[in-house]
């Protein structure tokens, strides 16, 4: 898929995300009301007593935390299959595909340049049989 189709694949998903939290999460009017606090020179503030704050049953605010987690996790959940069904790939987007072959190419640093990723390497399954136990010996 070429950067041009992704791109015109993820725009109209990315707009609608930014829409729906400016609009429907209320940061436009609070930015909005930020901005119109700085326009107007400061205001006498006049203090107003307030009646005291009711008592916050604490098992109620962890209810509510849980809740929201639950809901922001549902739309995370929500969001990704939306993202995943306009490009087309499965949930696994490497599935399918092979590691780059870089030998004698780009890279020529590192202590496996050079090794192909799909070489088994040295078989050293009879190692244990040939030492026995004088691993435990040696220390």
């Amino acid at each position: 898929m070429k950067k041009s189709q992704l791109k015109q694949l993820i725009k109209p998903i990315i707009k609608e995300c930014i829409n729906e939290a400016l609009m429907e999460q209320g940061l436009l009017s609070s930015i909005i009301s930020e901005v119109v606090k700085g326009l107007h020179p400061m205001q006498t503030i006049v203090e107003t007593k307030q009646p005291p704050a009711p008592q916050i049953n604490q098992q109620d605010v962890e209810d509510k935390r849980r809740e929201l987690i639950e809901e922001q996790q549902r739309e995370l959940k929500e969001q990704k299959r939306k993202l995943l069904d306009a490009t087309g790939f499965s949930s696994n987007i490497f599935e399918g595909t092979t590691p780059i072959n870089t030998t004698g190419t780009e890279s020529k640093h590192g202590a496996l340049s050079g090794i192909d990723p799909d070489d088994a390497g040295a078989d050293i399954s009879g190692l244990m049989a040939l030492v026995g136990n004088s691993w435990k010996k040696a220390l």
